[in-house]
């Protein structure tokens, strides 16, 4: 057959990624789960191996990522350790101040969801965290990861908040609008912030004084990180061992602070330590830092070197 005479095989079709979930509950895959479509807040669950859950929400960096393939917050740590995931995406940035979500994450509760398993956690960062806040008190025995959470956007509440304008303007008269309501009902919460960073300080500071957090709440100080601790101590290496440690295990302040050294090793964090002195006056704390910063950089350049030989 001549090349003119082979079939036009027609316009050619575009490839389609296809979501990585639908290996594990798609038509042919193994595990079993559900996917809830929803406009505002869908949600994925896959049923996997180990005895544990986790709960996580999506942050307001993702509500615009509208590709098919989207992944819920921490999807590939769950399937690499085999945890039950239940991740809540978020296409809006409204605080999931959503009357059909928050009835429909109550229903579950009501119906057994969220109990059999040997332990669950929720976790998310800012907008995420403050829905792993108030949504995990529907679970027994709930444990938080929570990085730079707002207890609540309510204006009543938080006057002094001026960030998050939509989130504002949300409905905070919805049911689970405080978090400040819910750290007493939590088995545990890790609360990662920047304790030079204001407005996280004046959050964690009302979520300190609900009643039983001083027995539920973990505090770890993310110096120097700003509002974004869970990037920070994803790029020292840190995030993956904590979060494996504070869901496997007993995370402690003993482990997160000696992983939390290597924050030595980054530019990001001489850089926000240098602008702390400078807005102080602090020449002298600068030139200091800087020195210190090279000398470690050094170090750490020639200890590279060792094991390597």
């Amino acid at each position: 057959m001549s090349a003119k005479d082979t079939p036009d095989p027609g316009p050619t079709a575009e490839k389609t990624t296809l979501p990585m979930w639908m290996d594990e509950i798609g038509p042919c895959g193994a595990a079993s789960g559900f996917l809830h479509a929803d406009p505002h807040h869908p949600m994925l669950f896959v049923k996997r191996r180990r005895p544990i859950l986790l709960v996580t929400f999506d942050n307001l960096s993702n509500v615009n990522d509208r590709d098919p393939a989207r992944l819920p917050w921490a999807y590939k740590f769950a399937r690499d350790n085999q945890l039950s995931h239940l991740g809540v995406y978020a296409h809006l940035g409204n605080w999931y101040r959503d009357a059909h979500l928050i009835q429909k994450m109550q229903d579950m509760a009501r119906d057994g969801f969220f109990e059999g398993y040997e332990r669950c956690i929720f976790s998310g960062s800012s907008m995420g965290a403050f829905a792993a806040l108030v949504f995990g008190q529907l679970a027994p025995n709930a444990h938080v990861m929570a990085f730079n959470p707002q207890s609540t956007l309510n204006e009543a509440l938080v006057p002094w908040e001026e960030r998050y304008l939509t989130g504002r303007r949300q409905d905070w008269t919805l049911p689970l609008g405080d978090a400040v309501e819910a750290v007493g009902r939590l088995e545990r919460a890790f609360v990662f912030y920047d304790p030079y960073f204001e407005p996280d300080q004046k959050h964690v500071d009302r979520l300190m004084a609900g009643k039983g957090a001083a027995e539920s709440l973990t505090l770890m100080k993310c110096w120097y990180s700003s509002h974004k601790s869970a990037v920070f101590l994803r790029k020292i290496g840190a995030l993956k061992p904590l979060m494996t440690e504070a869901i496997l295990g007993d995370l402690t302040s003993h482990q997160f602070y000696n992983l939390y050294r290597d924050r030595r090793r980054l530019r990001w964090y001489r850089g926000s330590l240098s602008h702390y002195f400078e807005e102080r006056g602090r020449k002298d704390m600068v030139d200091r830092t800087k020195i210190a910063f090279r000398r470690a950089q050094r170090k750490m350049a020639q200890t590279t070197i060792d094991r390597s030989l």
